[in-house]
């Protein structure tokens, strides 16, 4: 497993990370003793980069990887997020720099350690991040060696726009073979800023792992189920059918093109993979493969 360093920081992330959203239970339910394998899993084939927030499961997936990689501190990277929670049964946002040190303190708790490699603004919107306040605390933060680099997880390019100008290190953005125009419109402004990527939905909800038909379902607790219509769904599935070319010599898989296609971008420090099972993060190694990682063409 190949390491990058996240844009001028110093912060060196597996190209593959351990997105651990799944693990909590947004694509429905899953045991306790399946996620610490799935963590076990992803060690062992190389990984060393964890992504997580405390909005997911409640914190439960903070809580996993604490427990999971308890004595292995400082042979992995940790990646968490910051002003959104679960609260009175819905997400609220809060970016007020008090609110903002309580989730920086609860997430330390669940995590068993005292620093974080990477801190992301969950969401924030626009006019959070014209706050000054904001960006002091994050600087504050790094002074004191309390978090290692800090930007927003966001999908909106005007926000991501925004953070850059206020001295993020890092974007985490939805990037994939459907999904890249965004991204690709930034690079030139991501290089120049010197910050880096963590490219999250690389295989797009498992859409570009190429074996849904056009009438797959999902469990009532699945979030995709809500996410398309079945219209929709018979649209993706016949754009990800003509993706098939891609698949040829060492790229034996959709998925494996997939990922190769986001590392390749000359900004993506890491790519966010969201494993459930244990089998979906052990070939890692083999997906991500080696440079060049797919012909410019």
């Amino acid at each position: 497993m190949h390491t990058r360093e996240l844009g001028k920081t110093g912060v060196r992330l597996s190209e593959v990370a351990l997105g651990t959203w799944g693990l909590s239970g947004a694509y429905g339910g899953v045991s306790e003793s399946v996620a610490k394998s799935t963590v076990e899993a992803a060690r062992e084939a190389g990984v060393t980069t964890f992504d997580a927030a405390p909005l997911w499961g409640e914190g439960k997936a903070e809580a996993l990887l604490g427990e999971a990689l308890e004595g292995q501190r400082d042979e992995v990277q940790l990646v968490t997020r910051a002003g959104a929670v679960w609260e009175d049964d819905r997400v609220r946002h809060r970016f007020e720099p008090d609110a903002l040190r309580a989730d920086l303190e609860a997430s330390l708790e669940r995590l068993k350690t005292d620093h974080l490699d990477v801190w992301l603004l969950h969401e924030p919107p626009e006019d959070a991040l014209l706050k000054d306040e904001l960006f002091a605390l994050c600087e504050e933060l790094k002074e004191a060696e309390t978090i290692r680099a800090w930007g927003v997880s966001t999908a909106g390019v005007d926000e991501a726009r925004l953070a850059l100008s206020k001295g993020a290190d890092a974007l985490c953005m939805p990037y994939n073979l459907l999904t890249a125009d965004d991204l690709q419109d930034l690079e030139h402004e991501i290089q120049h800023a010197g910050a880096g990527v963590l490219a999250r939905s690389p295989l797009f909800h498992g859409l570009l792992s190429g074996r849904w038909t056009e009438y797959r379902q999902f469990a009532e607790d699945d979030h995709r189920r809500a996410r398309w219509t079945s219209k929709a769904l018979t649209i993706r599935v016949r754009q990800v059918n003509r993706l098939r070319f891609l698949v040829h010599d060492d790229v034996r898989s959709l998925s494996t093109a997939a990922l190769r296609f986001v590392l390749a971008s000359p900004v993506v420090t890491s790519c966010l993979l969201g494993a459930r099972r244990p089998v979906q993060i052990s070939a890692a190694k083999d997906l991500a493969g080696e440079p060049p990682y797919l012909p410019d063409e």
